[in-house]
């Protein structure tokens, strides 16, 4: 893995990260109510014996702040992981939408329900799922997009 794979996978996760919290955040203003990602945090905190905010309650600064925080810190993990794991060669739309596909399913499907975080994929309507599976592929495309980009930018300016 070189260095520019990796610096591009981890940056283009970072971008798909701010993309879904501009809109986690704009739909917590819209329905005014908090988020999914609000809601884990907070189950995450329960499970901790930490306070948490009333249910229902919309975040605080400090909240949407610590929140958000994470979910980046989880989008350059998640870039790290593909520039490990994913080949430098491979094709943009395949590993894309296969490591977008498999983090989806890692997070959703069996950590959130194992760590009693989340309730199961499986129970949530089709427009929520369909929500959440898009939104990984799109994190998994500009991924992959990001790692390919860095480094045929590395390979020209050699």
């Amino acid at each position: 893995m070189s260095k520019s794979h990796a610096a591009g996978a981890i940056a283009c996760g970072l971008i798909a990260g701010l993309a879904i919290t501009a809109m986690l955040i704009a739909g917590e203003r819209r329905a005014r109510a908090p988020s999914e990602l609000t809601q884990l945090e907070r189950a995450s905190a329960e499970k901790l014996k930490l306070d948490t905010p009333p249910p229902g309650s919309l975040p605080s600064a400090g909240e949407q702040a610590f929140v958000q925080a994470g979910h980046l810190a989880l989008s350059a993990l998640a870039g790290a992981a593909y520039a490990a794991t994913v080949e430098e060669d491979a094709p943009v739309l395949a590993s894309g939408i296969g490591f977008g596909l498999a983090f989806y399913g890692l997070a959703h499907w069996i950590a959130g329900p194992l760590l009693g975080v989340k309730k199961p994929e499986w129970t949530s309507a089709r427009k929520v799922i369909a929500m959440h599976t898009i939104n990984h592929i799109g994190l998994g495309l500009l991924t992959a997009l990001g790692a390919k980009a860095s480094r045929n930018r590395q390979e020209q300016a050699q």
